[in-house]
C-alpha cells in the first residue's frame, strides 16, 4: 500500500479538474461507479441516505454524524435498491466543493444531492424513499414532473410545509394529513399513498394500527444502513490509513465485493453468504494470479523461480466442520490452544468449528493456523 497511486500529480490542473479535493482517487472512483450502473438495473423501489466511512485523519471535510456507528469520517450520499441493497450510485461529500450536477445548482444541498443521484433514473417510473434530511415539497414537486414517485419522513418545520404540522398537538394513534403519532409525532410526505391504515403485529406482541405509508417506509428505507452494516463485518481495512484516498479505495473494494455478491445471488442456484463469497473470491485470485515463488539455496543465494500451485491451493487450508445427525454444532479441540497453559499451570482448552482436512487437527483461528503450519505453507 505504500506505493499505491492512482493519478499523475504533474498533469493535475485545479482550474479544469471536476473535483480537485478528490484528485487522488477521482478516476478510479468514476470507473467503479460506471461499472456499478452498467452491471445492474435496480427495481422500482430505491432509497437514498447518508453513509459514513470511518476516518480520523487530517482532512478539512470530515463529518460528524452521531447516529452513525463511525461518528467521524468521510460522508457519502448513496442510492441503493431497497430489496437487494445493491449500491447503484454515490456522491462523496467534500464540503463546498462537492461535485454535484450543475443542472441543480439552484436547489439546496439536500435536494441537489438527491437529484444528482437520481439523474439517470428520472422519467422511468421509479419510487424513491428518503428520510427527513432530504424530504421537502420542493423535491417531490420536481420528482412528480419527471415521472418519479417518492415518500418519506419530513421535518415538521420544513419550509413550504405549513405551520400546522409543528404547532398541532396530537393524541396517540391520531393522524392529521400525513402527521401520525405513535410514541412521538411522525410527519411524512408521499406522492403515492393516502391515509389508509393497516394492522401490524409488533415485536412486543401487540397489534397496532399504522398508516400504510409508515409500513412501506420501514420496509424500503434501510438499504444504505444495511449495506454499511454488512460491509463492516468483513472489512478490507485492518488498520488506520493515513492517506484518505487509500482509505476510500479500500472502501470501494468492499462495495465492489458487496455488489458482486448480490449479482451472484441473483444468478446462482446455490447463493453464498457474504463471508463465503469473499473467501471464494480470494481463493480464485490466488489461483489465477499467483506469482512464482523464489527458491533459496543453503548458501543464501537466490535460485531459479519455481511455480508451486499447491502452495496456495492444495495444502493446509481451514475447512468448516459440517453438523452431524447427533450434533448440530460439531467442534474439535485446537491443538495449538490445548498445548498452552494459563498463569496457574492449567491447560487452555478451546473448541473450534474449523479443522485442517490434510492433517485432521482442529484450528481455532487464523493465528493458530499460521503458527501450526508455518513450516509447511510458508
Amino acid at each position: 500500500m505504500k506505493n499505491l497511486h492512482f493519478t499523475n500529480n504533474e498533469e493535475f490542473d485545479e482550474a479544469t479538474h471536476p473535483a480537485p479535493k478528490l484528485k487522488k482517487i477521482w478516476e478510479v472512483y468514476q470507473i467503479i461507479l460506471k461499472n456499478f450502473q452498467q452491471a445492474y438495473l435496480p427495481d422500482r423501489d430505491i432509497s437514498i441516505d447518508e453513509s459514513l466511512m470511518a476516518y480520523k485523519g487530517r482532512l478539512s471535510w470530515i463529518q460528524y454524524i452521531a447516529s452513525k456507528r463511525a461518528r467521524f469520517g468521510i460522508k457519502s450520499y448513496m442510492l441503493c435498491e431497497s430489496a437487494t441493497v445493491y449500491i447503484w450510485n454515490s456522491v462523496i461529500y467534500t464540503g463546498k466543493g462537492t461535485q454535484l450536477n450543475p443542472r441543480y445548482s439552484g436547489y439546496g444541498m439536500a435536494t441537489s444531492s438527491v437529484l444528482t443521484l437520481l439523474e439517470p433514473l428520472l422519467n422511468q417510473g421509479y419510487c424513491v424513499t428518503t428520510d427527513n434530511f432530504y424530504t421537502s415539497p420542493e423535491l417531490y414537486e420536481f420528482l412528480l414532473k419527471h415521472k418519479t414517485d417518492g415518500y418519506g419522513t419530513v421535518r415538521a418545520n420544513r419550509r413550504d410545509l405549513g405551520s400546522m404540522f409543528a404547532k398541532k398537538k396530537m393524541k396517540t394513534g391520531e393522524m392529521m394529513a400525513m402527521c401520525w403519532r405513535d410514541k412521538k409525532d411522525v410527519c411524512l410526505m408521499s406522492t403515492v399513498h393516502n391515509t389508509s391504515t393497516a394492522m401490524v403485529h409488533t415485536r412486543g406482541g401487540k397489534d397496532v394500527m399504522k398508516p400504510q405509508l409508515v409500513i412501506d417506509y420501514n420496509n424500503t428505507m434501510g438499504g444504505v444502513d444495511r449495506a454499511d452494516q454488512s460491509m463492516t463485518f468483513y472489512p478490507a481495512m485492518r488498520e488506520q490509513q493515513k492517506k484518505y484516498y487509500k482509505k476510500i479505495f479500500r472502501h470501494l473494494l468492499e462495495q465492489c465485493l458487496w455488489n458482486a455478491n448480490i449479482l451472484h445471488r441473483g444468478k446462482s442456484d446455490k447463493p453464498l453468504v457474504h463471508s463465503d463469497f469473499i473467501w471464494k473470491v480470494a481463493e480464485r485470485i490466488f489461483v489465477n494470479y499467483q506469482t512464482p515463488s523464489v527458491a533459496v539455496n543453503r548458501s543464501g543465494c537466490r535460485a531459479v523461480d519455481v511455480v508451486n500451485p499447491e502452495r496456495l491451493t492444495g495444502r493446509h487450508f481451514m475447512d468448516y466442520i459440517p453438523p452431524t445427525a447427533k450434533k448440530a454444532a460439531t467442534t474439535r479441540m485446537c491443538i495449538v490452544c490445548c498445548s498452552k497453559r494459563d498463569e496457574n499451570g492449567k491447560k487452555i482448552r478451546k473448541e473450534t468449528r474449523f479443522h485442517c482436512p490434510d492433517c485432521d487437527v482442529g484450528l481455532c483461528s487464523v493465528p493458530c493456523f499460521k503458527i501450526y503450519h508455518t513450516q509447511d505453507v510458508y
